[in-house]
């Protein structure tokens, strides 16, 4: 709502709360308005462990809402990055008028340490809404599958929206050519976004032999973990932008001989992801799902056993 009268606004929610209420998302798909929403993951399903930790719900994020539409997924592991990428998501969904999702979890949200001074001198919000001509159709085809978008009273256009299949003016329909046509246009986007993504962070030594991959709140974690091996050999590779991925994405995993993925979930979330989307198999990991965080010694002792 907040979005359609030309405001920008976040929903923040849990497992079982997005759960309840994510037709929200395929609405916003379908009407192409933007949506931010931050999901503080929590160890399921249902209730679960409603006040621990846990990285579980990134597939629930990457495949929730009925139907086919474009998403991005964030997933900061520090302080600077939830802010930084908090930004980031508004002008994203404002921009491709599509969904952007950014995980947390408790062990992050909880988390709290001294920050440099965050950077909002050149944080400027700009608006992506148009005002509207007399003749205006909300879902123009344009080459880009983004169409101007307009806010009722902003302009001489009559704004209309529909949560059924709609033509370029925004009317019902079940023209099957029309059907097609939209579907591809608001897939169209997908192009534009993937040249948006963030290449992963790798930190260490660009020929090492192991990298220890992660995502998310396990950055932290991870780097003190290597750095108490002492060892030249391994380095790490974050990500804090989980979908789409970087096209550059495979190119870090060239002439390494072991990857470790480090998670905390029971089934490699991120990893099948990786494996979906760029064939990147990582059969070693590190998984932790009884509701608590890793600890430095328990994941430089784990990694120290899987390296030998």
């Amino acid at each position: 709502g907040a979005w359609y009268a030309g405001a920008r606004g976040m929903v923040t929610t849990s497992g079982g709360g997005f759960a309840l209420m994510v037709e929200g998302l395929s609405l916003a798909a379908m009407i192409e308005s933007p949506l931010v929403i931050h999901l503080g993951q929590r160890p399921g399903p249902a209730t679960g462990l409603p006040t621990r930790t846990e990285q579980g719900d990134l597939l629930f994020a990457l495949f929730a809402g009925h139907g086919e539409f474009p998403r991005i997924i964030f997933a900061p592991g520090t302080i600077e990055d939830a802010f930084y990428l908090t930004y980031r998501a508004f002008d994203l969904a404002d921009s491709y008028q599509i969904p952007v999702f950014i995980l947390t979890d408790q062990y992050i949200i909880d988390s709290f340490y001294n920050n440099r001074k965050f950077d909002i001198h050149d944080r400027k919000v700009e608006n992506h809404f148009v005002e509207t001509k007399a003749l205006y159709q909300r879902y123009a085809l344009t080459e880009s599958g983004v169409s101007p978008r307009g806010i009722p009273g902003y302009g001489d256009g009559l704004v209309v929206v529909d949560s059924d299949e709609h033509d370029h003016e925004g009317h019902i329909t079940e023209d099957q050519d029309i059907r097609i046509t939209m579907v591809n246009k608001r897939l169209r986007k997908m192009e534009l976004i993937q040249k948006e993504a963030l290449e992963p962070d790798f930190v260490g030594n660009r020929d090492c032999e192991t990298l220890i991959v992660c995502w998310g709140s396990t950055y932290h974690v991870v780097r003190e973990a290597i750095d108490r091996l002492r060892r030249d050999d391994v380095s790490m590779l974050h990500f804090k932008q989980v979908y789409p991925l970087h096209p550059k994405t495979p190119e870090f995993f060239e002439g390494i001989e072991k990857a470790i993925i480090v998670e905390n979930n029971a089934q490699s979330q991120f990893g099948r992801l990786l494996k979906l989307f760029t064939d990147i198999n990582i059969t070693e990991n590190i998984l932790k799902y009884n509701g608590l965080p890793f600890s430095v010694e328990e994941l430089a002792y784990a990694l120290d056993k899987k390296i030998r």
